[in-house]
């Protein structure tokens, strides 16, 4: 390949780089309450080799009793042993993931590009390659999640290299190849729960279609199978031994409310529903799903100039059905299985395995169809395409940097960091201090940002208090402090201090009785 095709993906993953980093510790405003808790629970570890539980290097990590998968708070350790325990720390893991995914997403579709001995010329599938990772770099989906600690977002970095090795193996028959592949899909299990469902429908569906290959391969296929076993006899064990899963399937699956069980047609119809939700055009290029930590403001999970581009690769890869469609086509279909078994549809995070495979057909729709525009046209239709994303990608710098912060301040718990300043300032001059729980999970920031020492386990107390931190309002304490939503303001309460939303209403108040 030449070499201006290297410099092109230097600059693309630079400048993915570059968007991702940029102001990565202060926008979004604040830590949501997981961040929080996955940025301590890394702080425990390094500091004591246990959870915040006193839990010794646990395969999935208790937290708020949803037991998160444990790869995105190991992978904190070195950031906060290197800045110290903060925001920029929290989320410099997910960074470099979704850094290094526009990376190895040029080597996949470049791989890709090459199974079944595709009739593309090189240069063809250099452009594929680099147009599917820039769209990737400027994915207004893989930004969201890239500058914030989403366990989801490392899980589609391993989930890359998996498929990036997989059809590595596919296409060159390299045995440690499949060793690779295994050791992604293990990675992205250990990273997220919907890769605990996508992955082994996404590779059941390869290893059918491609069964010739891998008959062919047994012996490597079966080594590797049990590499994969093993791998998971870990998370299994623990698994069943804490009920980790089943505790947070029940919060969340669509099979365990009361009105599905034994309905199994309601069942269908309601995951059905689920699924489709996800290629909903208002989703997809509108208004995100209904979470504001999951989009900037007025602005969907795709860019609306792909669009065309986009209908264009399904088309032209419907019609001509290369060897490598197939691939890529069951990865897109199985990526919102995991979501569609859940209550809250469509979901940005729990669908997030959809990419990159929306850049890729939108790449290869687009290089199909400036191929057929005449040559002496080219130049003309290169560069309207390029304003129009230009154009697409200012809107949505100007609404994340500019717009997002002050309007998604409620919802990322903005005010906590503050609040536990002011009250640090305060709590000598009190026997008690009650903090509210109106925004959930207050404990977790007291233990980010405030003195508590990691050697200081938590029993299960800490959802209720903590020294002399109380987090409920029950009684009247006159030699308390009261930090309270303005909702819980009483006549009784004399308010002398607050901490703003950056929009200038209240966010907590400060008063006694």
């Amino acid at each position: 390949m030449k070499i201006k095709f290297w410099l092109a993906l230097f600059l693309i993953v630079l400048f993915g780089l570059g968007v991702r980093f940029y102001k990565l510790g202060s926008i979004p405003l604040s830590l949501d309450w997981d961040e929080a808790s996955l940025g301590w629970n890394a702080y425990s570890l390094l500091k004591t080799g246990t959870d915040e539980y006193g839990k010794a290097l646990p395969v999935s990590f208790r937290s708020f009793n949803d037991y998160k998968p444990p790869l995105y708070v190991y992978s904190t350790i070195l950031p906060i042993a290197v800045f110290g325990l903060n925001e920029f720390s929290v989320r410099f893991p997910s960074a470099a993931a979704g850094t290094l995914t526009v990376l190895v997403t040029f080597f996949l579709v470049k791989e890709l590009l090459e199974l079944g001995k595709a009739k593309e010329p090189e240069e063809g599938k250099g452009k594929v390659a680099l147009i599917a990772a820039f769209l990737l770099a400027i994915s207004p989906w893989s930004i969201q999640f890239s500058r914030v600690a989403f366990e989801a977002n490392l899980a589609l970095f391993f989930f890359v290299v998996g498929g990036y090795f997989l059809a590595r193996f596919l296409n060159r028959k390299e045995n440690p190849a499949l060793f690779l592949a295994a050791a992604g899909y293990l990675s992205s299990i250990y990273s997220y729960h919907s890769s605990r469902v996508v992955a082994p429908a996404f590779l059941l569906g390869v290893v059918i279609y491609y069964r010739r290959i891998f008959w062919e391969k047994r012996k490597v296929v079966v080594i590797a199978a049990l590499f994969g076993l093993v791998g998971l006899y870990p998370l299994v064990r623990n698994t069943l031994h804490t009920g980790s899963l089943g505790a947070r399937f029940t919060t969340v699956s669509i099979f365990t409310s009361p009105a599905m069980k034994n309905n199994p047609y309601e069942i269908a119809r309601l995951f059905g529903k689920n699924y489709l939700n996800h290629f909903n055009f208002d989703f997809l290029f509108l208004t995100g799903d209904g979470n504001g930590r999951h989009h900037a403001p007025d602005m969907g999970v795709l860019y609306l100039a792909e669009l065309p581009f986009l209908l264009a690769g399904l088309y032209f890869l419907l019609s001509e059905h290369p060897k490598w469609f197939f691939f890529t086509a069951w990865w897109f279909l199985t990526a919102p299985l995991a979501s569609a078994m859940t209550t809250t549809t469509p979901h940005a995070v729990r669908a997030l395995l959809f990419l990159p495979t929306y850049q890729i057909f939108t790449a290869y729709g687009l290089v199909k169809t400036v191929s057929l525009v005449k040559t002496t046209l080219r130049p003309a239709v290169f560069l309207g395409v390029s304003l129009l994303f230009l154009l697409n990608f200012g809107y949505y710098l100007h609404q994340y940097f500019i717009h997002y912060p002050i309007e998604s301040a409620k919802d990322w718990q903005y005010g906590y960091k503050e609040a536990v300043k002011k009250v640090l300032a305060n709590e000598k001059n009190f026997d008690r201090i009650y903090i509210t729980s109106a925004y959930d999970q207050p404990y977790i920031y007291f233990l980010f940002y405030g003195r508590i020492a990691p050697t200081v386990k938590n029993s299960g107390y800490f959802y209720h208090g903590m020294d002399k931190y109380e987090f409920d309002l029950d009684g009247k304490d006159k030699n308390g402090l009261y930090v309270v939503s303005p909702g819980e303001v009483t006549p009784d309460l004399k308010i002398f201090d607050r901490v703003n939303f950056p929009d200038g209403t209240p966010a907590f108040l400060f008063g006694r009785m």
